[in-house]
């Protein structure tokens, strides 16, 4: 079974039907355990709300669907730690440090499509998954 660390930028194209969706959909659905710090649900529901073309209606659903959504939650005072060195390194939010840290210490892949956080990532020696 894979094991992937997934960010707010692939969850929330996930939610918001965007161009790559439909790949996202795929990997989701699949054996694969997904990990994210606990906060990925409030920068996923802030995408939802800036997006002001979305029904109220379908935005409250949206919400609902995202609190629910099955990703694992793996937080310590160990990552928060690593988090600040690696945002202070790479110059970088500690939001965006924390998915890194989180892949990092549990040697398994980050998925993201931020480069500048995809650019630390690398540089902190995370690999980064492509499908």
């Amino acid at each position: 079974m894979a094991e992937l660390v997934i960010d707010a930028s692939i969850l929330s194209a996930l939610f918001l039907n965007e161009e790559s969706s439909e790949e996202i959909r795929d990997v989701v659905q699949s054996e694969t355990t997904l990990y994210a710090p606990s906060f990925w649900r409030f920068e996923v529901s802030n995408a939802v709300w800036k997006t002001r073309e979305i029904p109220l209606k379908t935005a409250k659903d949206l919400i609902e669907i995202i609190w629910r959504f099955p990703v694992y939650t793996n937080e310590s005072e160990e990552l928060a730690v690593e988090s600040l060195s690696i945002a202070r390194k790479y110059e970088i939010t500690f939001y965006d440090s924390f998915y890194i840290a989180m892949a990092k210490l549990s040697m398994i892949p980050l998925w993201t499509t931020d480069k500048i956080q995809a650019k630390a990532a690398d540089k902190a020696g995370v690999s980064l998954w492509e499908k």
